[in-house]
């Protein structure tokens, strides 16, 4: 037996309360109804306390250790006699700002412009760094930063500008981002300008050049011209205090905290940071901005703790494979 078409057609459907019908006026569902998102509960600070919890993420000294005074003596020598090396260290942040104040005590400049001769050069590499990455930085820093277009005219222009400013000693933080081009550049820019090149950066970069590893042949060369090495040390037990200390002079607070004279705070820190700059920096900025929100709070071991918060130590030495 045949069916109709119209067999297959749904039926009419009856309208239902929370449709709106013609000539209606939609209402909305009560607020108690509908499921609002939080986003975290908001610190109550006046304009003043943010304004200072903002300033204190920006306190970032350099602090002079002794192994700050071990890295320049082995950067003057290098210097003086066109040595190659690299330098290697699992405080990122503490190598970094210790290159840039020995960079700044080198050089001069006035109204932006660099005041020739400058010995020194540094350039912090950025991801997956090609040789031209690594010239236009150079240029940049030298400030001759216009692109000259293919890479053969950049390295004239480049080289010819680093002899020009007589330069010593070209320092390349994050050196373990440079492809294997970029090494050969600097590996050639010592040899035509017999200057010396210094490659900064985590301890992987020795793995990086190793001519022993699979497939790594190619970089006997490299290898070879980078065979000093200096490791950068993260901050000792013993110097930890000084750091803290300098740290709460930057801060300026009429009534400091005085982190470093409790033996358990500094403990604390020490073990939360494992010698490394960062995240000293960042467990002192949250214990300050703790302080704010807590005035009338006493700075003790406990409440340092649960200031810092729970979290992970950073690593401060690599395994052996």
């Amino acid at each position: 037996m045949s069916q109709s078409n119209l067999a297959v057609q749904p039926p009419e459907e009856e309208p239902t309360p929370s449709q709106v019908q013609p000539g209606e006026v939609h209402k909305p569902s009560p607020a108690s109804n509908v499921s609002v998102p939080k986003l975290g509960r908001q610190k109550e600070r006046s304009p003043e306390q943010q304004a200072e919890v903002e300033r204190i993420g920006q306190i970032e000294p350099f602090v002079g250790l002794q192994r700050d005074e071990d890295l320049f003596t082995k950067l003057n020598n290098w210097r003086e006699l066109g040595i190659c090396a690299r330098v290697t260290t699992m405080d990122r942040l503490g190598l970094a700002k210790s290159l840039i104040f020995y960079t700044q005590n080198h050089t001069k400049r006035r109204s932006g412009l660099l005041v020739m001769p400058a010995p020194v050069v540094y350039v912090e590499i950025e991801q997956h760094g090609s040789p031209t990455d690594l010239l236009l930085l150079i240029l940049e820093f030298l400030v001759n930063p216009l692109d000259c277009g293919h890479l053969r005219q950049l390295r004239s222009r480049a080289w010819g500008t680093l002899k020009a400013y007589k330069v010593k000693i070209l320092i390349v933080n994050n050196a373990d981002m440079l492809s294997f081009s970029a090494f050969n550049e600097l590996m050639r820019i010592s040899e035509k300008l017999r200057i010396s090149v210094v490659l900064a950066g985590s301890p992987h970069l020795n793995e990086i050049i190793d001519p022993k590893a699979v497939k790594k042949n190619k970089y006997i060369n490299i290898h070879n011209t980078f065979l000093k090495w200096h490791p950068y040390n993260i901050i000792s037990k013993e110097d930890l205090p000084t750091v803290v200390s300098n740290w709460e002079t930057r801060l300026g607070w009429s009534n400091p905290l005085n982190l470093y004279v409790n033996k358990d705070i500094v403990a604390t820190l020490s073990e939360t940071a494992q010698g490394q700059l960062r995240a000293l920096y960042e467990n002192l900025r949250e214990i300050a901005a703790w302080k704010i929100d807590h005035p009338k709070a006493q700075v003790n071991f406990k409440n340092i703790n649960e200031a810092i918060g729970t979290s992970y130590h950073p690593i401060s030495k690599l395994q052996e494979k």
